[in-house]
């Protein structure tokens, strides 16, 4: 056990020294990294922000529901109790018609002689906000809200919210899909570099299998190396992400100042961050091991 764990100390030791050799080509290797994995990683916090949104403005959906004009006030009554007893339902307001026509006239400024208007056109209504955007049990509980007699007609103001919820959706397998090329990207640049490196090792390569050493015991310090390209491409990444949430927030306060409001991009959590930089730590793992087996596999041949 002790022997396995120096040997990967050993690696380590050896990636970190490789990386500070040329620490100007590693330093551009971080940035590479960290700059790539900053565009889905912004996009995937803009959608998270914008989720976090419409959430929260999802319960503000209403169920306008207008009666008949000439509904008896028993049936009014027996609508209502129907309605606060069904658990969908999170507020109910009912607005009487004669309410209703006053607010109208008192917005418009009119008058019922003025206007020609002797009797009230509006109805009574319900408005009613629900505690989910589910389809089924929408769809479900207006088939219900139809057969209730006295319900003239139903309206549902919310279909704005489960549209941008699509478009958010539809955004965010974008988003995946710009990812996954972003990342065969930086597995073909991590492997270049890797290959370089493989070049420049290459005396130690053959000593190394003169005295012995396994494929596996070369091949380590070089996944360690693009281990540690991962990690420090994942700092810069979570650093970009930092710098880009603060300028948003601060142009943000100031246009708050001005149109009021509260906009502000939130961070990433702890453990999403973190998942940042193991992502970016795979990435450089398996690009280094690709690199190193196809370049030992070719000195194999060479000698």
């Amino acid at each position: 056990m002790f022997r396995f764990l120096h040997s990967h100390y050993h690696a380590f030791v050896q990636g970190l020294i490789r990386i500070k050799a040329n620490w100007i080509g590693s330093v551009m290797m971080f940035l590479v990294i960290g700059i790539t994995l900053s565009l889905p990683a912004t996009g995937f916090l803009l959608i998270q922000n914008a989720s976090q949104i419409s959430n929260k403005i999802q319960y503000e959906a209403e169920i306008s529901i207008f009666l008949s004009k000439d509904i008896p006030s028993e049936q009014i009554n027996f609508i209502r109790s129907a309605l606060e007893k069904n658990t969908l339902i999170k507020k109910i307001h009912f607005e009487p018609k004669l309410d209703a026509w006053e607010k109208l006239q008192a917005q418009l400024k009119l008058s019922s002689i003025e206007d020609g208007v002797s009797k009230n056109p509006l109805p009574d209504a319900f408005f009613i906000s629900l505690n989910t955007l589910e389809t089924k049990k929408i769809t479900t509980f207006i088939a219900d809200l139809k057969t209730i007699e006295g319900i003239e007609e139903i309206v549902i103001d919310g279909g704005w919210v489960k549209k941008l919820r699509s478009i958010l959706y539809l955004v965010k397998i974008g988003i995946v899909i710009l990812g996954c090329l972003l990342l065969t990207v930086l597995i073909v640049v991590i492997s270049n570099t890797i290959r370089l490196q493989t070049l420049t090792y290459q005396n130690e390569i053959e000593v190394s299998r003169l005295i012995g050493a396994t494929n596996a015991f070369i091949q380590r310090p070089f996944k360690y190396t693009g281990l540690l390209y991962g990690f420090g491409g994942g700092v810069i990444t979570l650093g970009i992400i930092k710098i880009i949430l603060a300028s948003f927030n601060l142009v943000a306060h100031r246009v708050e100042n001005l149109m009021g409001g509260n906009i502000t991009l939130k961070a990433f959590s702890l453990e999403q961050s973190i998942l940042i930089i193991v992502i970016a730590m795979i990435v450089g793992w398996i690009a280094s091991y690709i690199a190193a087996k196809q370049a030992i596999h070719k000195l194999e041949k060479n000698y």
